[in-house]
């Protein structure tokens, strides 16, 4: 199977990717570091080309690793390469400098972080998040002894929507719902958009009547706001996990997924009646 080159995509303040303004940004780096480094080792200042050395090494590798960036971010490694090679450090401005860039850096590290595990449409966590994060966060949990449930949500008669509508509206109703989820969660569960019209939502909670208030709360809203228009509504399966369970991740979704698809069907039944 052949493999879709990447794609560089800009807006006003973040670079997604590799373009020519990365690129020119990592050769400012190396290029002035390199130059600065021979300056110093040229006046037999042997500390300095070191300190200068180890700056632009982090910086270069720190944000050579960007997964995004921003335009202050740059400025700020123009700037510290223009001060650093030249030797103006007045008042510290140098080290500042340097301290201002790697936080930069820092920052959108933090932010590529966020557009990893954040679906686009939704907002909510991604399939990403749920296979990298989510296992880790079930094993805290159980290394602490604390029991937790899942909700797996479906989205009924998503299709014709599609359909009859298209597929913008279809976005539309998928934003809609995941905000619906957003809000009808608590601060400390996890609500995730799975793939396609499938959701899934890791609650803090043991007790059954928890997760059915956050299902009668998505249903109520949906019904409220998407029933009428696109004919939509939501089947839901749970699974609480006990200190005493001994099933993986993996088990506690396929069993919350096949107590969907038994409400699912039993939706239809109602539906059909």
């Amino acid at each position: 199977m052949k493999l879709k080159k990447r794609r560089n995509v800009r807006t006003a303040s973040v670079v997604y990717y590799r373009d020519f303004r990365t690129h020119f940004v990592i050769f400012i780096l190396i290029l002035f570091g390199i130059l600065s480094i021979v300056r110093n080792i040229l006046l037999n200042d042997y500390t300095a080309a070191m300190n200068i050395g180890m700056k632009f090494f982090a910086l270069l590798v720190a944000r050579f690793g960007l997964y995004i960036t921003s335009p202050m971010t740059d400025f700020s490694i123009y700037t510290f390469s223009i001060l650093n090679l030249f030797n103006i450090n007045t008042l510290y401005l140098g080290d500042i400098s340097f301290f201002m860039a790697f936080a930069f850096t820092l920052h959108d590290m933090l932010r590529a972080r966020r557009y990893i595990f954040t679906d686009s449409l939704t907002g909510l966590l991604n399939r990403r998040y749920f296979v990298e994060i989510v296992p880790k966060v079930v094993k805290l949990k159980e290394y602490i002894g604390k029991d937790f449930g899942i909700i797996v949500i479906d989205v009924n008669n998503f299709k014709p929507v599609n359909d009859k509508f298209g597929h913008k509206t279809g976005d539309y109703v998928l934003k809609k719902i995941g905000e619906i989820i957003a809000s009808s969660v608590r601060k400390s569960d996890l609500p995730i958009r799975y793939g396609g019209d499938e959701f899934l939502i890791l609650v803090s909670s043991d007790k059954e009547e928890v997760l059915d208030e956050i299902i009668e709360r998505i249903n109520k809203k949906i019904k409220d706001t998407l029933k009428a228009s696109f004919n939509v509504s939501v089947a839901a399966g749970k699974y609480i996990k006990t200190k005493d369970d001994n099933i993986t991740l993996e088990e506690m979704f396929e069993t919350a997924d096949k107590n969907m698809y038994i409400d699912k069907r039993r939706s239809k039944r109602e539906d059909a009646r």
